[in-house]
C-alpha cells in the first residue's frame, strides 16, 4: 500500500495563489534580525539578535531535497535545535493565520503582542526560544512549497523523512547535535512518526495535541465518514507537485485496513523523553493524544489542560514549563525536571470553577471505579440497578430533533474521569444501517445544560449566547464550548478492536455487518475520554441522536447527510440491558 501507484493524489494548491502568502524561494540568504525589531505591527519585539537562514537544504535518503528556515541566536557556541515539521508553510506563509477574523475571532485568545509573528502555524516562537539558547528550525515537509516531491498525508513515509531531517540538522555547523521536536496539531502528529524511526540525534519530543489514527479519529470516526475537515486541510496544502488524497482513498478503502494501519506509528519504538499536552475539548486530537501517552514505554510527562490548544501552547507559563523540559534533555541542565509530576490533570466543572493541573498517579487515576447506569425506556431515566422490564423508545429521522434522552441525578459529588462506554441494543426501521451519535452532557439541578468554555474570546456576554451558537453550529465561536464526552457509531461497523486496551476500548471498524429487518443488535460505543465533576443534585444527560450533534470544526464546512432510514429504536431492560459505563470517583 506504500507504492506510488496505489495511493491516489491530486495537484497541490498553487504557491502563486494570494492565500498562500508565499514570500518566495531564497536559498542561501541569511539575515540578522536585531533585538527590538518588530516583524509585524503590534507584535512582540525581538528580545535578542537572531540570525535567520532561509531555505536551508536538507537531503532525504531517496535524494529528495526539502527546505527549512533556521532561526538561531547570535553565538559562536553550538546550540540545540527545536524542529517544527508541517506541510502548512514556514513562518507566516500559507493559509493559516490567527489574523483570519472569520475563522479565529479575537485570535482565539492569543494577543498579537504575545508572539513575534516569526513562528510557523502552531509552531514555537523563535523570539522566545532563541533568547533562551535554542535554534528553531521550521521545515516545509516533502512537497510543500518549494520542497521537492509530493505531500504525504500523515504517512509512515513522513516519519522516515523526519528521521533524515533530524540527522541533517544535527550535522549543521551551528547545532550541538541535540535535536528536539515540538509543536501543536500536525506538528505533533509528525513527532510520533519521526520518533518511532529512532533518529540517533533526536533527544526529546513535545507533542502538543495531535491525532495519529487518521481513519478512526478524523475521516471515519465510529465508521461514520466525515470528510469535510480533512478535505479542507488537503486543499490548503501548497506546492509544485501533488498531495496524497485521503478522501479519495476512503472511497477505495472504506474500512480500516493496511492502508490506514500504515499511518499508525509504532509507539513501542519511541525511547526519548516526551512532554505530552492534551485536552478533553479538542474535536479531533483527544483520543490519540491520551492513548499515545499511555502507550509510550519511556520517560514521559502528561499535562491535561482546560483550555484550547492554541492559547495553551503560547501561554508564557507553559512555554517556561516546556523550556525546563528541553533544558534538561537538550542542554543537559540539572534543573530538577525529573521531580515534575508525571501526570497533571484538569477536571472540568461547568457552572463552577475547574480544577487545573491536579497531580495524579496516571490517567485515568487508579482509584477510579467503573459504574454502570442502565437505560430505562419507560421513563427515559438512567438507573443504578439492572432494569428487568423490557421497553423501547426511539425517534424518526424526519423529526425536527431526531434524538432520545436519558437522565440521571447525582446524590453525591462525583467525578467522571476516564473512558465512558455506551452499550446499546438497537434496531432500525426502513434500512439496514444507522448512524448513532452519542453525547454525555452535564445539566444543573433544574435541567439546564451547563457548558465548559475553553476560550473566552474577549466577549463579556459569551456565557449567555455562545451556547446557542454551539447548538446551532454558528461559526468558530462554537468551538470555544464543550458539552461533554461524545462518540458516533455506524451500526453495521459495530465491534470492538480485540487488540484494544481493556481500560480504553476502541472500535475495530474492519468489517461491515448490515442489519436484517427487525434485528436487534448489541453495540458498544466508546466515548472520548473526559474528566468532569457533577455536584449533588446536578444531572447527567445521555443523548442518542440520528444526526451529527457537534458543530463543524471550521465555519462553512458542510456535514455529511444523515444515514437513510425511517426510525432508530433503542431497546432497554431484560434481554436488552442497554447501559452506560462511567469511570467514577467521589469528588
Amino acid at each position: 500500500m506504500n507504492s506510488a501507484e496505489s495511493v491516489r493524489t491530486r495537484p497541490a494548491a498553487s504557491v502563486d495563489l494570494p492565500e498562500a502568502r508565499y514570500k518566495g524561494f531564497r536559498p542561501g540568504t541569511s539575515t540578522v534580525l536585531r533585538a527590538g525589531f518588530r516583524y509585524q505591527r503590534g507584535a512582540l519585539p525581538l528580545p535578542c539578535d537572531i540570525m535567520r537562514d532561509k531555505d536551508v537544504a536538507l537531503r532525504m535518503r531517496d535524494g529528495t531535497t526539502i527546505y527549512a528556515d533556521v532561526f538561531r541566536p547570535m553565538t559562536e557556541s553550538p546550540v540545540p535545535a527545536i524542529v517544527n515539521w508541517a506541510p502548512y508553510g514556514k513562518g507566516d506563509t500559507g493559509f493559516w493565520t490567527l489574523d483570519n477574523k472569520k475563522m479565529f475571532p479575537n485570535r482565539f485568545g492569543i494577543r498579537r503582542s504575545a508572539v513575534s509573528g516569526l513562528q510557523s502555524w502552531e509552531g514555537n516562537d523563535p523570539a522566545y526560544w532563541c533568547a533562551h539558547g535554542y535554534a528553531v528550525v521550521q521545515i516545509d515537509a516533502r512537497g510543500a512549497f518549494d520542497s521537492e516531491g509530493d505531500i504525504q498525508y500523515q504517512s509512515s513515509a513522513e516519519g522516515r523523512d523526519g528521521h533524515d531531517a533530524v540527522e541533517a540538522i544535527a550535522a549543521l555547523p551551528w547545532c550541538s547535535g541535540k535535536v528536539g521536536l515540538a509543536g501543536n496539531s500536525w506538528l505533533a502528529m509528525s513527532q510520533w512518526r519521526t520518533a518511532a524511526q529512532r533518529p540517533p540525534h533526536l533527544t526529546a519530543i513535545a507533542p502538543w495535541e495531535g491525532l495519529t489514527d487518521l481513519y478512526r479519529e478524523a475521516l471515519a470516526r465510529g465508521g461514520v465518514p466525515r470528510t469535510a475537515f480533512p478535505a479542507f486541510i488537503r486543499d490548503k496544502m501548497y506546492g509544485r507537485g501533488r498531495v496524497e488524497d485521503p478522501i479519495a482513498m476512503l472511497e477505495d478503502h472504506p474500512l480500516f485496513d493496511e492502508y490506514w494501519a500504515d499511518k499508525l506509528p509504532d509507539l513501542s519504538r519511541i525511547q526519548v523523553p516526551a512532554y505530552v499536552a492534551a485536552s478533553y475539548t479538542n474535536p479531533v486530537h483527544v483520543a490519540s493524544t491520551l492513548r499515545n501517552w499511555a502507550d509510550l514505554p519511556g520517560e514521559k510527562w502528561l499535562r491535561i489542560h482546560n483550555t484550547q490548544e492554541w492559547p495553551d501552547f503560547y501561554d508564557p507559563r507553559n512555554s517556561e514549563d516546556l523550556r525546563r523540559f528541553f533544558d534538561r534533555y537538550l542542554r543537559e541542565v540539572d534543573n530538577g525536571w525529573e521531580a515534575t509530576p508525571r501526570t497533571r490533570v484538569s477536571v472540568l466543572d461547568p457552572g463552577h470553577a475547574d480544577i487545573v493541573e491536579r497531580v495524579e498517579d496516571c490517567f485515568p487515576p487508579r482509584r477510579v471505579t467503573a459504574v454502570e447506569l442502565y437505560l430505562d425506556a419507560r421513563d427515559h431515566s438512567l438507573r443504578e440497578k439492572p432494569v428487568t422490564e423490557e421497553a423501547a423508545t426511539g425517534y424518526r429521522l424526519a423529526d425536527a430533533t431526531p434524538q432520545v434522552d436519558f437522565t440521571y441525578r447525582f446524590t453525591a459529588d462525583t467525578e467522571v474521569i476516564g473512558y465512558p462506554v455506551l452499550t446499546v441494543f438497537a434496531s432500525v426501521e426502513g434500512h439496514d444501517d444507522a448512524d448513532l451519535h452519542v453525547h454525555v452532557d452535564k445539566l444543573d439541578a433544574r435541567g439546564r445544560q451547563l457548558w465548559h468554555q475553553a476560550v473566552t474570546l474577549g466577549l463579556p456576554l459569551a456565557r449567555r449566547w455562545m451556547p446557542i451558537a454551539h447548538r446551532r453550529g454558528f461559526g468558530p465561536v462554537a468551538l470555544a464550548f464543550y458539552g461533554g464526552p461524545h462518540g458516533p457509531l455506524r451500526l453495521s461497523r459495530r465491534g470492538l478492536d480485540p487488540d484494544g486496551h481493556p481500560g480504553r476500548p476502541a472500535l475495530s471498524l474492519r468489517e461491515a455487518r448490515p442489519l436484517s429487518a427487525g434485528e436487534i443488535v448489541e453495540a458498544a460505543i466508546p466515548l472520548w475520554p473526559t474528566a468532569m465533576r457533577w455536584h449533588t443534585g446536578e444531572q447527567l444527560r445521555l443523548r442518542i441522536s440520528g444526526r451529527v450533534l457537534l458543530p463543524p470544526i471550521l465555519p462553512g464546512l458542510d456535514e455529511e447527510p444523515r444515514q437513510p432510514g425511517d426510525r432508530h429504536v433503542v431497546h432497554t431492560g431484560g434481554r436488552h440491558p442497554s447501559r452506560l459505563l462511567l469511570p467514577t470517583t467521589p469528588a
